[in-house]
Protein backbone atom coordinates (compact mmCIF):
# COMPACT_ATOMS: atom_id res chain seq x y z
CA UNK A 1 0.00 0.00 0.00
CA UNK A 2 1.04 3.52 -1.07
CA UNK A 3 1.64 5.69 2.18
CA UNK A 4 -0.36 8.78 2.89
CA UNK A 5 2.68 10.90 2.17
CA UNK A 6 3.00 9.50 -0.99
CA UNK A 7 -0.44 10.21 -1.66
CA UNK A 8 -0.63 13.49 -0.18
CA UNK A 9 2.55 14.28 -3.36
CA UNK A 10 0.36 12.58 -6.03
CA UNK A 11 -2.21 15.05 -5.61
CA UNK A 12 -0.01 18.15 -5.03
CA UNK A 13 1.64 16.83 -8.59
CA UNK A 14 -1.58 16.43 -10.18
CA UNK A 15 -3.25 19.64 -9.18
CA UNK A 16 0.34 21.37 -9.87
CA UNK A 17 0.44 20.13 -13.29
CA UNK A 18 -2.82 20.98 -14.12
CA UNK A 19 -2.70 24.72 -13.05
CA UNK A 20 0.83 24.58 -15.07
CA UNK A 21 -0.75 23.39 -18.30
CA UNK A 22 -3.62 26.05 -17.89
CA UNK A 23 -1.55 28.50 -16.77
CA UNK A 24 0.81 27.63 -20.07
CA UNK A 25 -2.76 27.15 -22.43
CA UNK A 26 -3.74 30.63 -20.78
CA UNK A 27 -0.78 32.51 -21.39
CA UNK A 28 -0.59 31.27 -25.13
CA UNK A 29 -4.85 31.93 -25.28
CA UNK A 30 -3.54 35.86 -23.44
CA UNK A 31 -1.11 35.73 -26.44
CA UNK A 32 -3.49 34.45 -29.37
CA UNK A 33 -6.30 37.13 -27.58
CA UNK A 34 -3.59 39.68 -27.85
CA UNK A 35 -2.85 39.05 -31.40
CA UNK A 36 -6.45 38.50 -32.35
CA UNK A 37 -7.26 42.34 -30.45
CA UNK A 38 -4.92 44.00 -32.58
CA UNK A 39 -6.15 42.67 -35.72
CA UNK A 40 -9.36 43.30 -34.65
CA UNK A 41 -8.10 46.63 -34.37
CA UNK A 42 -6.37 46.96 -37.53
CA UNK A 43 -9.53 45.51 -39.00
CA UNK A 44 -11.59 48.60 -37.33
CA UNK A 45 -8.91 51.00 -38.78
CA UNK A 46 -8.76 49.48 -42.30
CA UNK A 47 -12.67 49.77 -42.60
CA UNK A 48 -12.58 53.20 -41.17
CA UNK A 49 -10.30 53.92 -43.96
CA UNK A 50 -12.42 52.03 -46.50
CA UNK A 51 -15.30 54.10 -45.78
CA UNK A 52 -13.45 57.15 -45.78
CA UNK A 53 -12.02 56.21 -49.53
CA UNK A 54 -15.58 55.33 -50.11
CA UNK A 55 -16.15 59.12 -49.09
CA UNK A 56 -13.41 60.46 -50.92
CA UNK A 57 -13.78 58.20 -53.98
CA UNK A 58 -17.37 59.71 -54.92
CA UNK A 59 -16.13 63.40 -53.84
CA UNK A 60 -13.32 62.35 -56.71
CA UNK A 61 -15.85 61.05 -58.98
CA UNK A 62 -18.46 64.45 -58.06
CA UNK A 63 -15.29 66.60 -59.17
CA UNK A 64 -14.20 64.59 -62.25
CA UNK A 65 -18.17 65.39 -63.43
CA UNK A 66 -17.54 68.84 -62.70
CA UNK A 67 -14.00 69.04 -64.53
CA UNK A 68 -16.02 67.39 -67.52
CA UNK A 69 -18.35 70.08 -67.31
CA UNK A 70 -16.18 73.25 -67.30
CA UNK A 71 -13.70 71.45 -69.71
CA UNK A 72 -16.90 71.26 -71.96
CA UNK A 73 -17.67 74.37 -71.50
CA UNK A 74 -14.09 75.71 -72.12
CA UNK A 75 -14.53 73.91 -75.65
CA UNK A 76 -17.46 75.81 -76.07
CA UNK A 77 -16.31 78.76 -75.65
CA UNK A 78 -12.84 78.26 -77.86
CA UNK A 79 -15.18 76.94 -80.65
CA UNK A 80 -17.17 80.03 -80.15
CA UNK A 81 -14.45 82.02 -80.04
CA UNK A 82 -12.68 80.47 -83.53
CA UNK A 83 -16.21 80.79 -85.03
CA UNK A 84 -16.19 84.76 -83.86
CA UNK A 85 -12.27 85.00 -85.36
CA UNK A 86 -13.22 83.31 -88.42
CA UNK A 87 -16.18 85.49 -88.93
CA UNK A 88 -13.22 89.14 -87.83
CA UNK A 89 -10.97 87.50 -90.57
CA UNK A 90 -13.48 87.24 -93.18
CA UNK A 91 -15.10 90.81 -92.15
CA UNK A 92 -10.71 91.72 -92.11
CA UNK A 93 -11.01 90.19 -95.86
CA UNK A 94 -13.81 91.98 -97.05
CA UNK A 95 -13.01 95.18 -95.72
CA UNK A 96 -9.84 95.13 -97.36
CA UNK A 97 -11.89 94.55 -100.61
CA UNK A 98 -13.96 97.67 -99.60
CA UNK A 99 -10.81 99.99 -99.22
CA UNK A 100 -9.64 98.56 -102.57
CA UNK A 101 -12.71 99.51 -104.44
CA UNK A 102 -13.28 102.82 -102.83
CA UNK A 103 -9.17 103.82 -103.67
CA UNK A 104 -10.51 102.53 -106.98
CA UNK A 105 -13.16 104.96 -107.08
CA UNK A 106 -10.99 107.72 -105.75
CA UNK A 107 -8.68 106.86 -109.06
CA UNK A 108 -11.67 106.53 -111.00
CA UNK A 109 -13.18 109.61 -110.39
CA UNK A 110 -9.89 111.56 -110.47
CA UNK A 111 -9.54 110.60 -114.11
CA UNK A 112 -13.17 111.37 -115.31
CA UNK A 113 -12.52 114.51 -113.18
CA UNK A 114 -9.51 115.33 -115.90
CA UNK A 115 -11.25 113.74 -118.35
CA UNK A 116 -14.26 116.44 -117.96
CA UNK A 117 -11.97 119.22 -117.37
CA UNK A 118 -10.37 118.39 -120.62
CA UNK A 119 -13.50 118.01 -122.58
CA UNK A 120 -14.73 121.15 -120.82
CA UNK A 121 -11.68 122.72 -121.78
CA UNK A 122 -11.89 122.18 -125.73
CA UNK A 123 -15.69 122.32 -125.89
CA UNK A 124 -15.17 126.40 -124.23
CA UNK A 125 -12.26 126.58 -126.98
CA UNK A 126 -14.65 125.35 -129.75
CA UNK A 127 -17.71 127.61 -128.44
CA UNK A 128 -15.34 130.63 -128.62
CA UNK A 129 -14.28 129.82 -132.69
CA UNK A 130 -18.02 128.87 -133.19
CA UNK A 131 -19.30 132.12 -131.28
CA UNK A 132 -16.86 133.79 -133.88
CA UNK A 133 -18.63 132.57 -136.86
CA UNK A 134 -21.72 133.00 -135.69
CA UNK A 135 -21.07 136.80 -136.39
CA UNK A 136 -21.09 136.04 -140.11
CA UNK A 137 -24.33 136.10 -141.47
CA UNK A 138 -25.42 133.39 -143.58
CA UNK A 139 -24.08 135.09 -146.83
CA UNK A 140 -20.92 135.63 -145.64
CA UNK A 141 -20.59 132.06 -144.69
CA UNK A 142 -22.05 131.41 -148.26
CA UNK A 143 -19.72 133.63 -149.91
CA UNK A 144 -16.50 132.32 -148.19
CA UNK A 145 -17.68 128.83 -148.96
CA UNK A 146 -15.59 127.18 -152.80
CA UNK A 147 -18.93 126.19 -153.32
CA UNK A 148 -22.62 124.89 -152.05
CA UNK A 149 -21.08 121.83 -150.83
CA UNK A 150 -18.41 123.28 -148.92
CA UNK A 151 -21.03 125.75 -147.55
CA UNK A 152 -22.92 122.74 -146.37
CA UNK A 153 -19.97 120.97 -144.85
CA UNK A 154 -19.21 123.86 -143.11
CA UNK A 155 -22.25 124.52 -141.54
CA UNK A 156 -22.76 120.83 -141.16
CA UNK A 157 -19.82 120.33 -139.31
CA UNK A 158 -19.76 123.19 -137.24
CA UNK A 159 -23.35 121.85 -135.74
CA UNK A 160 -21.95 118.33 -134.96
CA UNK A 161 -18.76 119.63 -132.95
CA UNK A 162 -20.91 121.44 -130.88
CA UNK A 163 -23.54 118.20 -130.34
CA UNK A 164 -20.51 116.19 -129.82
CA UNK A 165 -18.95 118.21 -127.31
CA UNK A 166 -22.18 118.65 -125.26
CA UNK A 167 -22.56 114.47 -125.71
CA UNK A 168 -18.67 114.24 -124.13
CA UNK A 169 -19.29 117.00 -121.00
CA UNK A 170 -22.94 114.88 -120.57
CA UNK A 171 -21.30 111.52 -120.54
CA UNK A 172 -18.56 112.37 -118.41
CA UNK A 173 -20.92 114.57 -115.71
CA UNK A 174 -23.34 111.44 -115.85
CA UNK A 175 -19.82 109.00 -115.05
CA UNK A 176 -18.51 111.53 -112.76
CA UNK A 177 -22.09 111.67 -111.05
CA UNK A 178 -22.35 107.90 -111.07
CA UNK A 179 -18.65 107.15 -109.47
CA UNK A 180 -19.61 109.66 -107.03
CA UNK A 181 -22.57 107.51 -106.07
CA UNK A 182 -20.75 104.61 -105.89
CA UNK A 183 -17.68 106.02 -103.76
CA UNK A 184 -20.73 106.88 -100.85
CA UNK A 185 -21.88 103.40 -101.25
CA UNK A 186 -18.46 101.83 -100.50
CA UNK A 187 -17.72 104.90 -98.16
CA UNK A 188 -20.99 103.54 -96.12
CA UNK A 189 -20.01 99.77 -96.63
CA UNK A 190 -16.65 100.98 -94.75
CA UNK A 191 -18.60 102.47 -92.29
CA UNK A 192 -20.99 99.77 -91.47
CA UNK A 193 -17.90 97.08 -92.15
CA UNK A 194 -15.70 98.75 -89.71
CA UNK A 195 -18.74 98.79 -86.69
CA UNK A 196 -19.87 95.53 -87.35
CA UNK A 197 -16.25 95.07 -87.08
CA UNK A 198 -15.93 96.27 -83.62
CA UNK A 199 -18.80 94.88 -82.86
CA UNK A 200 -16.63 91.09 -83.48
CA UNK A 201 -14.06 92.69 -81.30
CA UNK A 202 -16.07 93.33 -78.66
CA UNK A 203 -17.61 90.15 -78.55
CA UNK A 204 -14.56 88.17 -79.06
CA UNK A 205 -13.05 90.52 -75.90
CA UNK A 206 -16.20 89.32 -73.79
CA UNK A 207 -15.49 85.36 -75.08
CA UNK A 208 -11.80 85.90 -73.86
CA UNK A 209 -13.06 87.44 -70.79
CA UNK A 210 -15.21 84.79 -70.08
CA UNK A 211 -12.64 81.82 -71.46
CA UNK A 212 -10.40 83.96 -69.12
CA UNK A 213 -12.48 82.87 -66.19
CA UNK A 214 -13.82 79.32 -67.01
CA UNK A 215 -9.83 78.56 -67.54
CA UNK A 216 -9.31 79.67 -63.95
CA UNK A 217 -12.12 77.52 -62.63
CA UNK A 218 -10.88 74.84 -64.71
CA UNK A 219 -7.43 74.92 -62.86
CA UNK A 220 -8.74 74.83 -59.54
CA UNK A 221 -11.35 72.65 -60.39
CA UNK A 222 -7.83 69.95 -61.63
CA UNK A 223 -6.12 71.58 -58.55
CA UNK A 224 -8.63 69.94 -56.57
CA UNK A 225 -8.94 66.42 -58.05
CA UNK A 226 -5.35 66.71 -57.79
CA UNK A 227 -6.01 67.07 -53.95
CA UNK A 228 -8.21 64.64 -53.95
CA UNK A 229 -5.64 62.09 -55.63
CA UNK A 230 -3.07 62.69 -53.54
CA UNK A 231 -5.31 61.83 -50.47
CA UNK A 232 -6.91 58.92 -52.07
CA UNK A 233 -3.23 58.02 -52.97
CA UNK A 234 -2.36 58.46 -49.54
CA UNK A 235 -5.26 56.62 -48.04
CA UNK A 236 -4.72 53.61 -50.62
CA UNK A 237 -1.31 53.40 -49.54
CA UNK A 238 -2.34 53.66 -45.81
CA UNK A 239 -5.12 50.75 -45.98
CA UNK A 240 -2.63 48.78 -47.86
CA UNK A 241 -0.08 48.69 -45.06
CA UNK A 242 -2.73 48.18 -42.95
CA UNK A 243 -3.70 45.10 -44.50
CA UNK A 244 -0.32 43.83 -44.72
CA UNK A 245 -0.23 44.62 -41.17
CA UNK A 246 -3.19 42.47 -40.60
CA UNK A 247 -2.04 39.68 -42.80
CA UNK A 248 1.06 39.60 -40.65
CA UNK A 249 -0.95 39.19 -37.53
CA UNK A 250 -2.96 36.28 -38.96
CA UNK A 251 -0.01 34.69 -40.43
CA UNK A 252 1.34 34.97 -36.73
CA UNK A 253 -1.78 33.91 -34.92
CA UNK A 254 -1.91 31.21 -37.32
CA UNK A 255 1.47 30.01 -36.39
CA UNK A 256 0.51 30.22 -32.88
CA UNK A 257 -2.50 28.21 -33.63
CA UNK A 258 -2.12 26.29 -36.65
CA UNK A 259 -5.66 26.00 -36.45
CA UNK A 260 -7.14 22.91 -35.39
CA UNK A 261 -8.17 21.03 -37.79
CA UNK A 262 -8.86 17.26 -36.54
CA UNK A 263 -6.52 14.71 -34.54
CA UNK A 264 -4.32 11.58 -35.55
CA UNK A 265 -2.89 8.92 -33.98
CA UNK A 266 0.08 10.02 -32.31
CA UNK A 267 2.29 7.09 -33.09
CA UNK A 268 2.63 5.06 -36.36
CA UNK A 269 3.96 2.08 -35.31
CA UNK A 270 1.59 0.46 -32.55
CA UNK A 271 -2.76 1.34 -32.08
CA UNK A 272 -2.25 -1.02 -29.28
CA UNK A 273 -4.50 0.80 -26.23
CA UNK A 274 -3.63 -0.45 -22.59
CA UNK A 275 -5.32 1.88 -20.38
CA UNK A 276 -8.60 4.02 -21.18
CA UNK A 277 -9.66 7.19 -20.24
CA UNK A 278 -11.20 7.20 -16.81
CA UNK A 279 -11.21 6.07 -13.32
CA UNK A 280 -9.06 3.00 -12.83
CA UNK A 281 -7.14 1.32 -10.65
CA UNK A 282 -3.37 2.67 -10.45
CA UNK A 283 -1.07 -0.11 -11.26
CA UNK A 284 1.78 1.56 -9.08
CA UNK A 285 -0.41 3.59 -6.42
CA UNK A 286 -2.66 0.58 -5.78
CA UNK A 287 -5.76 2.69 -5.82
CA UNK A 288 -8.70 4.35 -7.89
CA UNK A 289 -7.64 7.48 -9.26
CA UNK A 290 -8.94 9.02 -12.52
CA UNK A 291 -6.94 8.64 -15.75
CA UNK A 292 -6.72 11.44 -17.68
CA UNK A 293 -5.87 10.30 -20.73
CA UNK A 294 -5.44 6.69 -22.61
CA UNK A 295 -1.77 4.66 -22.50
CA UNK A 296 -0.78 3.04 -25.67
CA UNK A 297 1.67 0.35 -25.77
CA UNK A 298 4.44 1.07 -27.77
CA UNK A 299 8.41 0.13 -28.05
CA UNK A 300 11.47 1.86 -26.48
CA UNK A 301 12.41 4.51 -28.40
CA UNK A 302 10.01 4.23 -31.41
CA UNK A 303 8.42 7.48 -32.71
CA UNK A 304 5.93 9.95 -31.04
CA UNK A 305 4.10 12.03 -33.72
CA UNK A 306 2.67 15.67 -33.13
CA UNK A 307 -1.28 14.51 -33.75
CA UNK A 308 -2.05 17.75 -35.55
CA UNK A 309 -0.39 21.16 -36.25
CA UNK A 310 0.20 24.06 -33.49
CA UNK A 311 2.65 25.39 -31.13
CA UNK A 312 4.69 23.42 -28.58
CA UNK A 313 3.84 25.34 -25.23
CA UNK A 314 5.76 22.99 -22.66
CA UNK A 315 8.66 20.61 -22.34
CA UNK A 316 8.58 19.00 -18.58
CA UNK A 317 10.15 16.73 -16.31
CA UNK A 318 8.13 15.33 -13.43
CA UNK A 319 9.66 12.46 -11.40
CA UNK A 320 6.95 10.87 -9.54
CA UNK A 321 4.33 11.26 -12.54
CA UNK A 322 4.28 11.86 -15.93
CA UNK A 323 8.07 11.83 -16.39
CA UNK A 324 9.52 13.87 -19.59
CA UNK A 325 6.23 15.24 -21.30
CA UNK A 326 5.22 17.90 -24.24
CA UNK A 327 2.11 19.62 -24.54
CA UNK A 328 1.40 21.08 -27.94
CA UNK A 329 -1.61 23.57 -28.48
CA UNK A 330 -3.54 23.10 -31.71
CA UNK A 331 -6.09 25.75 -31.95
CA UNK A 332 -9.55 26.20 -30.76
CA UNK A 333 -8.52 25.38 -27.21
CA UNK A 334 -7.18 22.02 -28.04
CA UNK A 335 -4.36 21.03 -27.06
CA UNK A 336 -2.27 17.22 -26.20
CA UNK A 337 -0.41 15.77 -23.85
CA UNK A 338 2.23 13.36 -24.32
CA UNK A 339 3.77 11.51 -21.36
CA UNK A 340 6.78 9.27 -20.44
CA UNK A 341 9.16 10.11 -23.11
CA UNK A 342 12.61 8.66 -23.42
CA UNK A 343 13.44 11.71 -25.14
CA UNK A 344 11.60 14.80 -25.87
CA UNK A 345 12.91 16.39 -29.35
CA UNK A 346 10.51 19.60 -30.29
CA UNK A 347 11.06 22.68 -28.13
CA UNK A 348 9.04 25.10 -26.19
CA UNK A 349 7.95 27.73 -28.59
CA UNK A 350 8.32 25.56 -31.84
CA UNK A 351 5.93 25.22 -34.26
CA UNK A 352 5.21 21.60 -35.38
CA UNK A 353 3.44 19.74 -38.33
CA UNK A 354 0.49 17.36 -38.04
CA UNK A 355 2.72 13.74 -38.10
CA UNK A 356 6.14 15.78 -37.17
CA UNK A 357 7.97 13.81 -35.09
CA UNK A 358 8.59 15.06 -31.37
CA UNK A 359 9.20 12.91 -29.02
CA UNK A 360 10.54 8.99 -28.32
CA UNK A 361 8.66 6.92 -26.50
CA UNK A 362 10.26 5.35 -22.96
CA UNK A 363 9.22 4.67 -19.36
CA UNK A 364 10.10 7.95 -17.37
CA UNK A 365 8.60 9.24 -14.48
CA UNK A 366 5.30 7.18 -12.56
CA UNK A 367 5.08 4.26 -15.26
CA UNK A 368 5.52 0.13 -15.00
CA UNK A 369 6.61 0.09 -18.96
CA UNK A 370 7.43 1.72 -21.84
CA UNK A 371 3.98 3.48 -23.87
CA UNK A 372 2.67 6.79 -24.61
CA UNK A 373 -0.01 8.73 -22.07
CA UNK A 374 -1.55 10.52 -24.29
CA UNK A 375 -4.43 13.48 -23.34
CA UNK A 376 -6.67 15.43 -25.01
CA UNK A 377 -7.40 19.05 -23.62
CA UNK A 378 -10.28 21.05 -23.92
CA UNK A 379 -9.63 25.12 -23.16
CA UNK A 380 -7.44 23.23 -20.22
CA UNK A 381 -9.95 20.17 -19.25
CA UNK A 382 -9.17 16.26 -20.34
CA UNK A 383 -11.40 14.68 -21.89
CA UNK A 384 -11.55 11.23 -23.81
CA UNK A 385 -9.16 11.44 -25.96
CA UNK A 386 -11.38 8.78 -28.52
CA UNK A 387 -13.63 11.42 -28.88
CA UNK A 388 -10.69 13.02 -31.68
CA UNK A 389 -8.62 10.25 -32.79
CA UNK A 390 -9.35 6.30 -33.32
CA UNK A 391 -6.46 3.95 -33.47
Amino acid sequence: MINKRSYKLVVIFTIILTLFINMAVASLAASLEDIQSQITHQQANKNELKNELAGLRAEIEAQKKEDAKITAEMAAILAQKQEQATIVEQMLDDLDYIYEQIEGYYNSIQQAEEEYNEALKKFYTRARIMYRYTQYDSLRLFVEAEDIFDYANRDKLFSRMMENDREAIRGLLVMKQDLESKKQIQEQLKVDAEALLLEKQEIIEAIEKNEKIVAEKLDASRGSLAILEAQESKIEAESYKIESEIKKLQELYNQQTQSYSGLIWPSRSTKKISSYYGMRLHPIYGYWKMHTGIDIGASYGTDIISSADGVVTSVTYNEGGYGWYIVVYHGDGISTLYAHCSKVIAKVGQSVKRGQVIALVGSTGASTGPHIHFEVRVNGSHTDPLKYVKP
